[in-house]
């Protein structure tokens, strides 16, 4: 299953050159390898599909599927000082001597050294699926400072990636709100959860988990002057998500529906199993995200 947890969208310029095959050998020049034993941290692109192993990418109708592993050795901070701190008192008991302060910090730069090859790995893989026939980028991941940061691994790979996020006619935030009071568009039903808050960085906030989001409570909320700014949706029976007000998509999952069209797929292998979810999820994608972008006003031009 390739199924993202979450979404944060972006808009490749329309001018881009890319190809899926010009994806492919950037990213084919910027492999993973595995830390070395005195290395903190290591990243690179991997191949996403397990059964394609030799394919840094994973192509299907003109979406491209990417991965990037990170590596990283976890050395606590407080393991060091203590371990420092004993060579220290050592040395002064030893020769009766204080240690400088300029002593002291190389006794802590040859401690985090020596205990870099013991320290605990921690390795996490980041997708991205990079949509060359709508012009789209997917990143999945919950926080937008991390998205960003795997899109520039990606320029750095490839030299140029031209994005930009995506801007709509009307805010998610005044969408929300409005679908609060107003009702949701065809093809949209509201979940049970959703974040309410006051102008401001100090605004009061109000968050509703498992309530009845048409309740009195909530236009209460909302006449005190609260603004949406999460929302849980579901989209045609077949996804739930939230919506943030930064247009984010989050807490991503298939329906019943779409559960079912799954478990339905005459397939054999996991082979098969990845390339039909694979193709399920792109097809799902195709039509999610451009009707929740439409139900927001449409998309600005840059």
């Amino acid at each position: 299953m390739i199924w993202f947890k979450n979404i944060q969208p972006y808009r490749i310029a329309a001018d881009h050159a890319l190809t899926a095959e010009s994806i492919a050998e950037a990213l084919a020049k910027k492999p993973f390898f595995p830390c070395g034993s005195h290395d903190l941290h290591s990243q690179g692109f991997i191949a996403p599909a397990p059964h394609q192993p030799d394919l840094i990418t994973y192509v299907y109708q003109d979406a491209v599927l990417v991965c990037l592993q990170v590596e990283e050795k976890i050395l606590p901070a407080v393991v060091v000082k203590q371990e420092a701190e004993a060579r220290i008192k050592q040395i002064e008991a030893d020769e009766g001597r204080k240690v400088g302060r300029k002593e002291a910090r190389d006794i802590r730069e040859l401690v985090a050294e020596e205990l870099r090859p013991r320290a605990f790995t921690r390795i996490t893989t980041h997708r991205v699926l990079i949509d060359l026939k709508l012009g789209l980028i997917l990143v999945d991941s919950a926080a937008a400072s991390k998205a960003e940061s795997l899109l520039v691994q990606l320029r750095e790979a490839m030299g140029s990636l031209p994005t930009r996020l995506i801007q709509t006619h009307t805010t998610p935030q005044t969408a929300m709100t409005s679908w609060l009071e107003s009702g949701l568009p065809d093809g949209f039903e509201l979940d049970k959860d959703g974040e309410l808050k006051f102008p401001g960085d100090d605004g009061a906030v109000a968050r509703f988990l498992r309530q009845d989001l048409h309740s009195d409570e909530v236009k209460q909320h909302l006449a005190t002057g609260k603004l949406a700014t999460k929302l849980g949706m579901a989209w045609n029976e077949r996804i739930a998500f939230q919506l943030t007000e930064k247009l984010e998509i989050k807490r991503l999952n298939m329906l019943d529906i779409l559960q079912d069209e799954l478990r339905d797929l005459d397939v054999e292998t996991q082979d098969a199993m990845f390339e039909s979810s694979a193709a399920l999820f792109i097809g799902e994608m195709r039509e999610f995200v451009p009707a929740v972008i439409e139900v927001l006003g449409g998309e600005l031009s840059s």
